[in-house]
């Protein structure tokens, strides 16, 4: 009898050790010698390869992908097909000009340079009294919103004084820098009046205007 129980415990041992590397302590051993690695409180594998050896790392819609039918062309992919996937720490290295745990968005040029606020096309749409939902990139592609008296992508432009033009042309109104009468450097936010115009905003004219 003994000896039954000792070949037993031998031979359940021997089977245990058929999982590779014991799952590497992060899956179960199952049938025919699987490891079923164990995953995230959503439902995602947390580890990969066939001992559970490597981690994954945090999902996100595909940048770019191969297109399955009508409308799908952005599944749920690691490191959102914009980066490199950690396979020590389950941390996603993103590529340049992308961010986020699962590089799932884009990165506002220079950070709008501290003189505006980054936001989502979604947002963007509501402040502009519109709407963007529902679409796979709503939450993705990012813009800055200057600060009052910046402008440019990266809201790096210093805007220059406008007003009405002088000989009741095209000003301010129509989006035209120093009154129309000038060029802006934006470097300073300084008018460059046009000759026989003058004034912070080159609203005056000289004689010889």
């Amino acid at each position: 009898m003994k000896y039954s129980f000792a070949i037993a415990a031998i031979s359940v041992a021997s089977v245990a050790a058929y999982c590779p590397n014991g799952c590497s302590g992060h899956g179960s051993c199952g049938a025919n010698d699987k490891c079923s690695c164990y995953t995230r409180p959503n439902g995602a594998v947390a580890w990969t390869e066939h001992d559970c050896s490597q981690r994954t790392c945090p999902q996100g819609k595909a940048w770019v992908a191969s297109a399955t039918a009508a409308n799908e062309a952005h599944p749920d992919v690691e490191c959102s097909n914009k980066g490199v996937c950690d396979r020590k720490t389950g941390e996603c290295e993103c590529f340049d000009n992308y961010e986020g745990m699962a590089c799932e968005r884009t990165v506002c040029p220079g950070d709008c340079n501290g003189r505006g606020i980054c936001s989502t096309q979604e947002q963007l749409a509501v402040d502009a009294s519109t709407t963007y939902t529902g679409v796979w990139d709503s939450q993705k592609h990012v813009g800055c919103v200057c600060d009052l008296g910046f402008r440019g992508p990266d809201c790096s432009l210093q805007e220059c004084p406008s007003g009405d033009d002088v000989l009741l042309g095209h000003g301010n109104t129509k989006g035209r820098d120093c009154s129309g009468r000038g060029i802006c450097d934006y470097s300073e936010g300084l008018c460059k009046c046009f000759t026989g115009y003058y004034g912070d905003k080159c609203q005056y004219q000289t004689i010889l205007g």
